[in-house]
């Protein structure tokens, strides 16, 4: 490989990111997260994370069919039963009109263009039962601008406001939108304790304060 043709390292960036923070506790983080949002919207059956990276959001749902995607395989010790897709997203084969559920976790802002996020979208939400819901979760631009590129995948800036645009030039309606979720990133949480977690989840007065993620669930609209 060229000089020129050369990428940012991802695995090198988040060893430095997370180093401090066990895998194991982030997985116990997920796990209550993905609880309440499945809670949220209907403990769905059977669920696709597209952007799965180490797997923590489709290793801690409860759907009896789950999915994971990504560009490489980044398991350690995952539970059998999840069906993986590995390689380029727009090359994998996902079925049509399969999912009740897909969630898409801080990867939108890695992506250079809004082009891309315009395929992204289009292709995932194909994959989509006519009822189920795409949820997605990302850093919020207008509420962490002084640090949203503190993070050297950030790329693209994005709001809730732009996510809602967004699933509307895919045919997509916006059925919940919370513009201020959870803390920017896990480096920068105030809250580690399994209980403090389920505590914030449970008061939203907290995200007011502290949420600089948006959280917005859509569906599709008919065709």
């Amino acid at each position: 490989m060229s000089e020129q043709d050369k990428k940012l390292n991802l695995a090198k960036v988040y060893k430095f990111r997370f180093a401090w923070l066990a895998q194991e506790k982030k997985i116990v983080t997920w796990t209550i997260i993905t609880k309440w949002i499945e809670r949220q919207l209907g403990n769905p059956k059977c669920v696709l994370d597209p952007a799965a990276g180490l797997g923590e959001f489709i290793v801690s749902s409860s759907a009896p069919e789950r999915w994971a995607c990504d560009l490489l395989d980044q398991r350690k010790s995952w539970p059998t039963g999840v069906t993986t897709r590995f390689g380029d997203i727009y090359n994998v084969d996902l079925p049509e009109n399969h999912f009740d559920l897909i969630l898409v976790s801080n990867f939108l802002e890695h992506l250079a263009t809004p082009d891309d996020v315009y395929k992204y979208l289009t292709k995932i939400q194909k994959s989509l039962k006519p009822d189920g819901k795409l949820a997605i979760m990302g850093p919020n631009f207008r509420f962490s601008a002084n640090e949203y590129y503190d993070f050297a995948d950030h790329l693209l800036p994005l709001s809730d406001r732009t996510i809602e645009e967004h699933l509307a030039a895919v045919d997509m309606k916006c059925e919940r939108i919370v513009p201020r979720f959870l803390p920017l990133a896990f480096r920068s949480q105030r809250f580690s304790h399994p209980l403090l977690v389920k505590l914030y989840l449970a008061v939203p007065f907290f995200w007011r304060f502290y949420g600089k993620q948006f959280f917005i669930v859509a569906t599709r609209l008919a065709d």
